[in-house]
């Protein structure tokens, strides 16, 4: 009789080596002569960044805040400069403008003979003080203003309502932007 044949046998893995712990035994504590910890000194590392951090945002805020102020200011001095050169220029131009003025009272005082040539340079010296920003005030019919006219007569008004109403436009009036350079000269209604 022969013997039967061996089985094979599932080979058993080798035992592996245990890892070696890292760092000190649980039952050691760090030599402090051996130097300090590395995770206390990667903590106190990452703080000095946190407080470097907070203020570095903190001078970046405030530059910003400085920043905006300074902007806030140079746009207030634009404005005030810009005020004071449109000052100074109606400051120069507006002598030589009411000169023109009266030189246009002049010239309508003439075009009553009906004549072309007095109606085109009216128009042209009109548009010569347009250009340099003086216009006429426009003859509006109603109360009579004191913040653009100045009542230089009276008539007597013909009803009650009418009392205190512009009667006539005798002289015209002129402003340079907001300002009035000469009041337009009126003859008012009253009642007498």
């Amino acid at each position: 009789m022969t013997a039967p044949p061996p089985v094979p046998q599932p080979e058993k893995p080798p035992l592996l080596p245990l890892p070696e712990p890292v760092g000190p035994p649980p039952d050691q504590r760090p030599d402090p002569a051996s130097g300090p910890d590395p995770f206390a000194v990667v903590a106190d590392a990452v703080d000095g960044m946190r407080d470097e951090l907070a203020a570095l945002g903190d001078q970046f805020r405030r530059r910003l805040l400085n920043d905006r102020e300074a902007r806030r200011s140079l746009d207030g001095l634009l404005t005030e400069l810009d005020r004071a050169r449109k000052s100074a220029e109606g400051r120069i131009v507006q002598p030589l403008l009411y000169d023109l003025v009266l030189l246009i009272d002049r010239v309508e005082r003439q075009a009553a003979q009906d004549d072309a040539f007095v109606g085109s340079v009216t128009a042209e010296l009109l548009a010569l003080l347009e250009k340099y920003g003086m216009n006429r005030i426009p003859v509006t019919q109603g109360p009579f203003n004191p913040g653009i006219q100045e009542a230089v007569g009276t008539v007597a008004a013909l009803c009650a309502e009418q009392s205190g109403d512009v009667a006539e436009v005798v002289r015209d009036g002129y402003r340079m932007d907001e300002r009035v350079v000469r009041p337009q000269h009126v003859v008012v209604y009253t009642d007498r």
